[in-house]
């Protein structure tokens, strides 16, 4: 996951920095610490590993892919929907880091359903957040996908709606107007507070986190970034919207160098259980 075409625009357009905070965005910027979960990491080397429990509530899973490789007939399971989103990317190396993104997400989903990759299907919630459609033998089941380059995060709860997100670091992206877009005054303050080498990461860390809980509730950019804060620090903590019944769960993740990663979900998390695919590429379901 990219940062978002409408936000460069505005960047673009000279959107101006957030003024003072307002009484809805102190409302938003209550955020109560929490307890960071446990992370436990595994690595899956055959099928038979590799085929989860679903997740315990409270828990959430946490696939890592590589998107230099996927799935062994990987690219047939795409259904037409999914096939045609991969042929209006204009780049060759988009449209492969698409297929495989897709194709992973439907092996290690299959896996929990023990169902075909190629047999499931998708529902679309009012702003286009994928969920397995009704048919499901498990339609509860809570998911989320984000891919930057060749990395892929996927995120599994069987309770909770979840979202996740990963960048790739890019020096000097994030300049002051592409800043005043994404971040409150008051992060925008704490940021040229930093020493100048760290603004790129604590501006990176702070949008996964922000994008991360904007895919758990569905909402695309409905809410603009600016007015939710969520600070640069990066520990655990319980952020609310103003009107929305319930907290998410909102944490940084282990990321490979050069990344930022976060997850957030609904209600409380204990454990995120992290996989990586090591050994699956070549496995056939």
């Amino acid at each position: 996951m990219c940062i978002p075409q409408s936000l460069t625009t505005a960047a673009a357009a000279g959107a101006p920095c957030p003024g003072p905070t307002s009484a809805a965005q102190r409302s938003a910027e209550a955020g109560q610490p929490a307890l960071p979960p446990r992370v436990d990491w595994r690595t899956c080397h055959d099928v038979q590993q590799a085929a989860p429990s679903l997740p315990a509530d409270g828990e959430v899973h946490v696939w890592s892919c590589d998107l230099h490789h996927m799935p062994a007939d990987g690219a047939a399971w795409l259904d037409a929907g999914e096939r045609q989103r991969a042929q209006r990317l204009q780049h060759d190396v988009h449209r492969r880091r698409f297929i495989a993104a897709h194709a992973w997400m439907r092996r290690i989903l299959g896996l929990y359903l023990r169902q075909p990759p190629q047999s499931l299907r998708w529902a679309t919630g009012p702003l286009g957040k994928p969920a397995l459609a009704s048919a499901a033998p498990i339609a509860a089941l809570h998911f989320n996908l984000s891919h930057t380059e060749d990395k892929a995060l996927l995120a599994v709860s069987r309770t909770a709606a979840v979202g996740i997100d990963i960048e790739a670091i890019r020096p000097c992206v994030a300049d002051a107007a592409l800043r005043c877009a994404v971040l409150t005054a008051s992060e925008h303050e704490a940021l040229l507070r930093l020493p100048g080498t760290e603004h790129d990461a604590a501006f990176y860390r702070c949008w996964t986190r922000k994008e991360a809980w904007l895919k758990a509730l569905g909402l695309g950019l409905s809410i603009e970034p600016c007015t939710l804060h969520v600070g640069l620090a990066a520990a655990c903590q319980r952020v609310r919207w103003p009107g929305m019944p319930h907290a998410l769960t909102l944490t940084a993740l282990p990321a490979p160098a050069g990344h930022a990663a976060a997850l957030a979900v609904e209600g409380g998390l204990r454990r995120v259980v992290q996989f990586d695919t090591t050994g699956l590429a070549e496995a056939r379901p």
